[in-house]
């Protein structure tokens, strides 16, 4: 059973208290960011699927560029980039496979190249990924922030640079003079497609973040962000059927 059960009725309570509590800060920071847009032409597109038959205990990740793909990616399940496989104890933790590093272990098994973990205090650790520098290798653990703006899923790379993941959008942004208010520059470098229950597309330029933490970063967001209405907290808070943002007549 996910420890995210057993934890549910102390942690409901708190995070409804960390959402009221950011919100004299949303009242009190109010600037507008310097904003560059994100150039679609120049970005890498990758369809993020849960695999048939497994909830949310896998998530494939597809190349929707690659050759005789469609919108979510080639036919066959065996040409997934990379997997995603959630832990039976920890419903927010999985560990991240890649298919260009297969029977790498003792025994012949799969290794993974990163985990994460998504909740209240998210991180990612990068293991070994094909295309990222050296320098990536290890923690990253992603912070929640909010101003009047918006709300935040906050980490910083090997590069000094600061990333988030933006709430209103789904917008992954390169922040540069972060706190700074109108000095701010923020440059759009990524966004999240949702794909209605299946998971979501990802748009990112590959050459400003390594692919493997911009994925596990916005899995992150997708399962505990962006599936709440209280912008924090999301897997002891989802949202419900019965919450409807806004509603078409």
């Amino acid at each position: 059973m996910p420890i995210e059960l057993i934890l549910s009725p102390i942690m409901r309570p708190v995070v409804l208290a960390k959402s009221l509590l950011f919100a004299p800060h949303r009242r009190s920071s109010r600037y507008i960011p310097h904003i560059i847009q994100l150039d679609e032409a120049n970005c890498s597109r990758y369809a993020i699927r849960r695999r048939f038959g497994t909830g949310s205990k896998i998530f494939d990740v597809y190349d929707t560029k690659e050759e005789g793909s469609g919108p979510s990616g080639p036919t066959e399940q065996s040409k997934s980039l990379f997997w995603f496989v959630r832990s039976r104890a920890v419903k927010g933790a999985y560990k991240m496979y890649s298919n260009a590093i297969r029977a790498t272990g003792p025994n012949a098994e799969d290794e993974p190249c990163a985990t994460l973990r998504a909740g209240l205090r998210s991180n990612v650790l990068l293991i070994r990924a094909p295309e990222a520098p050296v320098a990536e290798l290890g923690w990253h653990v992603i912070s929640h922030r909010v101003d009047a703006l918006d709300a935040y899923r906050m980490f910083t790379l090997a590069d000094g640079a600061t990333y988030q993941w933006t709430t209103k959008g789904k917008y992954l942004e390169r922040v540069k003079n972060v706190g700074e208010k109108e000095s701010e520059v923020r440059e759009r470098i990524g966004q999240v497609v949702p794909a209605a229950a299946s998971g979501f597309d990802l748009i990112v330029d590959d050459t400003k973040i390594p692919r493997e933490m911009a994925l596990a970063s916005a899995l992150c967001s997708f399962i505990d962000h962006w599936n709440t209405n209280i912008d924090v907290g999301g897997i002891y808070y989802a949202r419900q059927p019965r919450h409807v943002r806004w509603k078409r007549d």
